[in-house]
């Protein structure tokens, strides 16, 4: 069963991105070029699908949309996590 969070300040927001980046880059290492989506987004967050989806649309987010799907690099999620580390 997945564990569905609801983040609720800028504080969490951090942590969960910070704790996101660091499972894609142990379970990615050499994938640079890799495409991650909104579920996997989710998942390396610990949050629910629609909050992965708010976070992916801040202005800041490195986002790529292919058609209706939303897509980030890895390399460029991590770049963009580690600049909102506290």
């Amino acid at each position: 069963m997945t564990k569905i969070t609801e983040i609720t300040n800028d504080k969490e927001l951090e942590s969960a991105v910070d704790k996101a980046a660091k499972k894609i880059e142990e379970k990615y290492p050499d994938e640079d070029m890799m495409f991650i989506g909104t579920k996997e987004i989710a998942r390396y967050m610990g949050c629910s699908v629609p909050v992965a989806r708010q976070v992916m649309h801040r202005k800041d987010f490195p986002l790529v949309k292919c058609g209706k799907n939303l897509r980030v690099m890895k390399r460029e999620f991590i770049r963009w996590a580690s600049e909102r580390r506290l």
